[in-house]
């Protein structure tokens, strides 16, 4: 980005497992034309094959907002988020009963323009490795709000199937631009 612009406007897609995030942001990116970062823990699940630990939580904080920086410096007006650190802090206290310093301390520097709550009204996809099950979904659904709400952040609600969530968020996103 050049001296006279702007830097571009971070958008976060946050909720729990299952409630449409992925393919809401590809949607909204291919219709915008702008980037988006990936929910970095998809890709480490896969390179480490194995469960979870909490020695994986540093990496895939780092990693998460390596591929968010990545995408802000290609964006011209809007960068998407498929999670942040969110995510990373709510995870490390739900599963390993823990936090991470510096993770919440980055988290708080961030500046993230919107967030968009994913509600989980949407049918249960299985994903073997990568999604616990419906139930699960259930309590990280009550936790994310409890996160948001923590923080402060007032959220848009996503209800609904794909088309009716996308449209919501361009409606929403046009009022930033």
């Amino acid at each position: 980005m050049n001296a006279e612009s702007k830097s571009p406007a971070r958008i976060v897609f946050t909720g729990a497992e299952c409630t449409g995030k992925t393919s809401l942001i590809r949607a909204i990116a291919e219709e915008l034309g702008e980037p988006f970062s990936a929910e970095y823990v998809r890709e480490y699940v896969d390179l480490v094959q194995r469960p979870l630990e909490a020695r994986d939580l540093d990496p895939i904080a780092r990693g998460q907002l390596k591929g968010e920086d990545e995408a802000a410096a290609e964006a011209k007006r809007f960068v998407l988020h498929d999670t942040n650190l969110l995510s990373s802090i709510l995870y490390a206290e739900h599963y390993f009963d823990t936090h991470i310093p510096w993770v919440d301390e980055r988290f708080l520097k961030r500046d993230y323009t919107r967030y968009f709550f994913c509600m989980p009204d949407i049918p249960w996809e299985d994903d073997p490795g990568q999604r616990v099950g419906p139930e699960e979904r259930s309590k990280l659904h009550n936790c994310f709000q409890a996160m948001l709400k923590r923080y402060e952040i007032q959220p848009v609600e996503l209800h609904g199937p794909l088309d009716q969530r996308i449209q919501i968020v361009l409606t929403e996103l046009s009022a930033i631009a």
